[in-house]
């Protein structure tokens, strides 16, 4: 690969990383995934350490988490049987990954927590019959409602997932 097309390479890298940054994805990891969706070929740790210019502890922290979201895939190992990984390239595969594991843990203690605060307010509300806590209930109904329909969104992007032939080569 010539210097030009590695520049090119490098930057598209860095802009991906800046935009995924976005929803709160690692710019490491980001640079990762994008390292290896733009390779031909899979890429050995080494490799990749070398190529961003990053420590290989936190290549390999962040490859295992990527391994886990559906991100990478493993390859056969490569020269002296160092392991190699390969870049997921169905966007909406790792999208249904990413969303079902951060639901799990963000969205599913979050909508549980308004679930029972708004339990507990409405429990008061029927023993003080105070307004305060009447209006606090009908605002955290409001609320669970909200998060729920955004949880019905995200995962409605299942639907969509049959169109992602389109994205595949």
């Amino acid at each position: 690969m010539d210097k030009d097309i590695k520049k090119a390479r490098d930057k598209a890298v860095d802009a991906l990383a800046a935009a995924i940054g976005f929803w709160g994805i690692d710019p490491l990891e980001a640079r990762i995934w994008g390292f290896l969706f733009l390779s031909q070929a899979p890429l050995c740790l080494s490799g990749l350490t070398e190529a961003l210019n990053a420590d290989a502890q936190a290549v390999e922290g962040k490859l295992k988490l990527l391994k886990r979201l559906g991100a990478v895939k493993e390859a056969a190992p490569g020269p002296g049987r160092e392991m190699c990984f390969e870049a997921e390239a169905d966007f909406f595969r790792i999208l249904q990954t990413v969303l079902k594991e951060r639901r799990e843990k963000e969205m599913g203690a979050a909508l549980q927590e308004i679930c029972d605060q708004r339990a507990y307010v409405e429990y008061r509300y029927e023993e003080e019959n105070d307004p305060e806590l009447k209006f606090m209930a009908a605002r955290l109904e409001k609320l669970e409602g909200f998060i729920n329909l955004i949880d019905r969104a995200m995962f409605g992007l299942k639907t969509i997932a049959g169109i992602r032939g389109m994205f595949r080569r």
